[in-house]
């Protein structure tokens, strides 16, 4: 998906591609160790790591709350629809924090030498998830911020779940049969090893075609899918906004009912904001690119030093950052926003705990006159 490491040669050409992927693979040459900053390896490496540790469990327990809520709400289908949003957004999340484990590895290695990506089997599964996850995640957002835009809009708008369903199943589909074709349609599918490879200057595995066409539709598409998106998800930001201030100088909007759709606008609202903030470096990124490739090739070398990967700070940043960094920043944020936003997630979680199970005991003892402390608390185990 990431386009990084093809971008540093002159004339874009499918040799050029794989006499880059042959020469990456491995140890780094000791003339381009120079382009590692031993800092920001340490401060990424960071980066990852926490997202790993919060993202993981904080999307595991958003979606197992999620699919309790699910259960408990099977009649309000507005309801239904946006946790329906929701557990999809957790579980993809969670699949993308899952990964992580040999990116920050990676990055605390020192020398980038891709111990677990050198595995050509686990680079195969890492990058084909890679390529597919984080276009799902974005839609997602997508999605949610559109849906609660239409309600802010017209709020008799009905939801239809069935429809909610298809729209997500059929643009998971669609993204699993475009990675699987484009394999399949290479010059020399049997490569599969170097259509999916391992490039040390981006420091994980990404789709790299020996097709000359079909690395130029694999640049067009993840530039869509990828960086578009952003435009239409502000629009639905901004106007999500605009309605809530509207609907809030309105006297007559201020119900029970209205002040709880408020809040879940808000809440909506924020994830939306977090997406942007974090999703934007990648969308300069790809507006960049973009222009770059549809160049012509004369004019490439203008551009050479931005993504040059053996002299450029940012030929070994500018891909893992926006594309790897920033997305799973994102990921791990969502489950931190809605224990701060949903009270009965909070509640949920806290209940999981042994330290909020013995205060609940200790307060149970106070409306229970006859007991004594210990039996209240060894009969609530």
């Amino acid at each position: 998906m990431s386009l990084a490491q093809r971008s540093t040669f002159t004339t874009i050409s499918a040799t050029s591609v794989l006499e880059m992927n042959d020469s990456v693979i491995g140890p780094i040459a000791e003339e381009t160790q120079s382009a590692i900053q031993p800092f920001a390896e340490a401060a990424l490496g960071t980066l990852i790591l926490f997202c790993f540790l919060v993202g993981v469990p904080g999307n595991l327990l958003a979606t197992i709350y999620f699919v309790q809520e699910h259960l408990n709400n099977a009649r309000n289908t507005k309801k239904l629809f946006f946790t329906e949003i929701y557990i999809s957004m957790t579980t993809v999340d969670l699949i993308l924090t899952i990964t992580l484990f040999p990116v920050f590895e990676n990055y605390f290695s020192g020398d980038r030498d891709g111990h677990l990506f050198n595995s050509k089997n686990f680079c195969l599964i890492w990058g084909f998830l890679w390529e597919i996850v984080p276009c799902i995640s974005v839609f997602l957002v997508g999605l949610l911020s559109f849906s609660r835009m239409l309600i802010l809009v017209r709020p008799m708008q009905s939801l239809n779940l069935n429809v909610l369903r298809t729209i997500l199943g059929a643009y998971f589909f669609y993204h699993f049969i475009f990675r699987v074709t484009l394999i399949l349609a290479d010059n020399d599918p049997s490569k599969i090893y170097e259509i999916i490879t391992y490039s040390n200057t981006s420091g994980y595995c990404y789709y790299s075609p020996g097709n000359t066409n079909l690395w130029y539709l694999n640049a067009y598409h993840a530039g869509v899918v990828l960086g578009l998106p952003i435009l239409p998800i502000s629009l639905s930001f901004i106007l999500s906004i605009f309605k809530l201030r509207e609907s809030a100088s309105s006297p007559s909007t201020q119900s029970f009912s209205r002040v709880a759709q408020t809040q879940a606008t808000i809440t909506i609202i924020i994830v939306t904001s977090v997406y942007l903030v974090c999703n934007l470096p990648l969308f300069i990124n790809y507006c960049f690119y973009s222009h770059v490739i549809i160049t012509d090739n004369d004019k490439w070398e203008k551009y050479y030093t931005i993504y040059n990967e053996k002299e450029a700070f940012m030929g070994w940043y500018i891909w893992n950052v926006t594309f790897i960094d920033l997305v799973s920043l994102n990921s791990a944020i969502n489950p931190i926003v809605f224990f701060l936003r949903m009270k009965p997630f909070r509640e949920f979680v806290k209940a999981l705990l042994p330290l909020s199970k013995t205060t609940m005991t200790k307060t149970k003892a106070i409306h229970m006159p006859g007991k004594s402390i210990r039996e209240i608390t060894s009969s609530s185990f």
